[in-house]
Order: C-alpha cells, then sequence, then structure tokens
C-alpha cells in the first residue's frame, strides 16, 4: 500500500508536534530545577510551579495545532 505525499506529511507534523511538547515540558522543568538550585530553602517550589505551566502551554499548543492538521 502506497502512502500518499499528504500521509507523510501528517507523519511529519505529528511528529513535530511531540517534540515541541517534550521540549516545552523539557525546559521548563529545567528551569525551575535550575532556579531551586539557586534558592537557599530547600522546597521544590520553583520545579513544581515550572513543570505545571510548561504542561499546561504545551497541551494548549497541541489542542490549538490539532484541528489545522
Amino acid at each position: 500500500m502506497q502512502e500518499s505525499p499528504k500521509d507523510k506529511q501528517n507523519w511529519v507534523v505529528f511528529t513535530q508536534i511531540g517534540l515541541q511538547m517534550a521540549l516545552t515540558i523539557g525546559l521548563g522543568t529545567w528551569a525551575g530545577y535550575w532556579i531551586d538550585g539557586k534558592m537557599t530553602y530547600k522546597n521544590p517550589i520553583a520545579t513544581l510551579v515550572l513543570s505545571l505551566l510548561s504542561i499546561g502551554t504545551a497541551l494548549y499548543n497541541v489542542i490549538r495545532q490539532l484541528p489545522k492538521n
């Protein structure tokens, strides 16, 4: 069964969405971890807040991009 160019294009778009989501969450979590490392308290609040914010941002971007495809 032959794949049409449109099928290949959709595959690439969905791969990009997944990578974008992983990078957004990873960078947000890393930034929170880095901020927590610079603080004197031993409470990982920045990691928690920034990781949840990045998850929300990533999901918003996925939902916004899906109807286009």
